[in-house]
């Protein structure tokens, strides 16, 4: 009797213990089907962040193309200028985003691509770039160093002997000097207020350039004098670059259109998209041409 009542004691053990596996694995299988639910609802969530900051690419390719047919001077009263604070924007499925950025003149940095022409390295813009180089506080010296840099990744005239030769990739953002040995990452922290690379030379924009930017860019101009520019600047915007020279009273100044304006092409966007639990933050650098803009690259910040 008591080996049956063994046999019995064993057997409900057993059943237990099955009862505790199956469990165990259905919770299991339901644990990893809840997981793999949130990484597509994850990836959906990302994939809808990035179609709306297409859209908010789009929507500034609009204000910046109204911007062109209403002005032809380029300044920080303007629509496009205006930073968008969290917005909320709800879909037709009730499921709200959030939207966060703005833009910026890109245009209001001196432009590294510059410092190279047809011939080279250009002279004029190797002095501009030491006098920023002075008032960042970095040294001098670093200055032809990077233009060789941006030199080395510009392609030479084609040749008989072959097509358009270059000795390194091209430079596409300020980190990419740090390749330069005498560069350190305190250089580009310091520089990075003022210079950016751009895809092509441009002027800078009077209406938006630090006074630091100003007083490289103009020779003649001191610092204190570009300081008292931009306050004149935020009472009234640069009409054209004499207006900018006539603010400067007692001492006569020149400046080379190409290298100073007061219109812009070339507009950086910062955008962070705020949906369900996908965080989106980009960047895309915007190029406008008469009244049409194009989209010149699009990057994912961390």
């Amino acid at each position: 009797m008591s080996g049956a009542r063994a046999e019995r004691g064993a057997a409900v053990v057993m059943a237990m213990l099955t009862v505790a596996i199956a469990a165990t694995l259905v919770a299991g299988t339901f644990w990893r089907q809840e997981v793999l639910l949130r990484r597509v609802e994850n990836e959906l969530s990302y994939a809808q962040a990035q179609w709306l900051m297409r859209g908010a690419i789009d929507w500034v390719r609009v204000i910046l193309a109204e911007d062109a047919r209403t002005s032809r001077v380029d300044h920080l009263g303007e629509p496009w200028a205006l930073h968008i604070a969290d917005t909320r924007l709800d879909d037709s499925s009730g499921s709200a985003a959030y939207l966060e950025g703005g833009m910026q003149d890109a245009q209001a940095k001196y432009n590294l691509r510059n410092l190279v022409g047809p011939d080279g390295i250009v002279p004029s813009e190797l002095e501009v770039l030491r006098r920023l180089l002075t008032f960042a506080e970095v040294p001098e010296a670093l200055a032809d160093p990077i233009a060789q840099r941006v030199l080395d990744g510009v392609p030479a005239p084609a040749t008989e002997e072959g097509g358009a030769r270059q000795r390194a990739l091209p430079l596409r953002t300020l980190d990419d000097l740090l390749s330069v040995p005498q560069i350190r990452v305190q250089h580009v922290q310091a520089l990075r207020p003022y210079l950016t690379v751009l895809p092509e030379p441009t002027p800078i924009n009077a209406n938006t350039a630090s006074a630091q930017v100003l007083a490289s860019a103009i020779a003649g101009l001191s610092l204190p004098d570009a300081r008292r520019l931009v306050a004149s600047r935020d009472r009234a915007h640069f009409k054209d670059l004499q207006d900018v020279l006539s603010r400067v009273p007692g001492r006569p100044l020149e400046a080379d259109p190409v290298r100073v304006g007061t219109d812009t092409r070339f507009f950086l966007m910062q955008g962070r998209i705020t949906h369900r639990r996908a965080r989106l933050h980009a960047q895309a650098l915007l190029m406008r041409a008469g009244n049409s803009t194009q989209l010149i690259w699009v990057r994912e910040l961390q």
